[in-house]
């Protein structure tokens, strides 16, 4: 018998793809660079419209250019993006955050400046890939349940008062954390490190999700009942409220 041939031992794990869209390579140099310095396989997409359904399959996770634009950039990488728990994040080169904050409010998972230092871009990047479904495997209970709100985290559907709610993945993600911890004040910053994976950086998205998801579950968002807020705090969901 012939000898074998030496084992050239396990095959490395393949990189997450990254899909960075922007009008121009030069306006994500900054983004791009730090990426594949940290060994991700990145793409880039001159254009949101660009993006088919067949990227959305192989894509971890796209990084959208925002500056100066407004939400209709997000929105026009349509929904497909979501069936499949593909994570978009946007980024802006302007100090002006208006657009940044638009997009989150129209379903942007996260928010990044080219001015961030490149640990924190890269801190925030691998967040919001652990939390992709794509990439992670859930240790949440298969049904959740706090007044009106039913989750299932299985099928990934939410009932309020028995009619289902459309969430983003990550809005999926936080209402889901709210309701594994009934009437527990949670800070801004506490919700950022539980949810969205890490620790430093602004709390404006935690903010404009707790403001998303009160529209999509409350009976009246202007007067919650269910994700109330604790003055000098945080949040806290109240099933007992309603």
């Amino acid at each position: 018998m012939s000898e074998c041939p030496a084992s050239a031992g396990p095959r490395p794990a393949p990189q997450p793809q990254i899909a960075v869209v922007a009008s121009a390579p030069e306006l994500a140099v900054a983004v791009i660079s730090t990426l594949r310095a940290a060994g991700y396989s990145v793409r880039f997409i001159g254009a949101a419209d660009q993006v088919t359904r067949g990227m959305t399959d192989v894509v971890d996770a796209f990084i959208l250019d925002v500056t100066g634009a407004d939400a209709r950039s997000v929105t026009s990488l349509g929904s497909s993006r979501e069936d499949v728990g593909v994570p978009l994040v946007v980024f802006t080169t302007s100090r002006d955050l208006r657009s940044g904050i638009a997009a989150l409010e129209a379903g942007a998972d996260d928010l990044l400046t080219t001015t961030m230092p490149p640990l924190e871009l890269l801190a925030r990047v691998r967040a919001v890939l652990r939390r992709s479904p794509k990439r992670s495997q859930s240790t949440e209970p298969p049904i959740l349940t706090g007044g009106p709100v039913v989750i299932d985290t299985v099928q990934r559907r939410v009932e309020v008062g028995g009619c289902p709610v459309f969430l983003t993945a990550l809005e999926f993600k936080l209402l889901s954390y709210l309701l594994m911890h009934p009437d527990a004040p949670m800070t801004r910053e506490h919700l950022l490190e539980a949810v969205w994976g890490y620790s430093v950086g602004g709390t404006a998205t935690v903010t404009v999700h707790v403001r998303r998801l009160r529209e999509k579950i409350e009976m009246d968002p202007a007067h919650p009942m269910l994700i109330r807020t604790v003055w000098g705090i945080g949040y806290r969901f109240s099933p007992s409220s309603v």
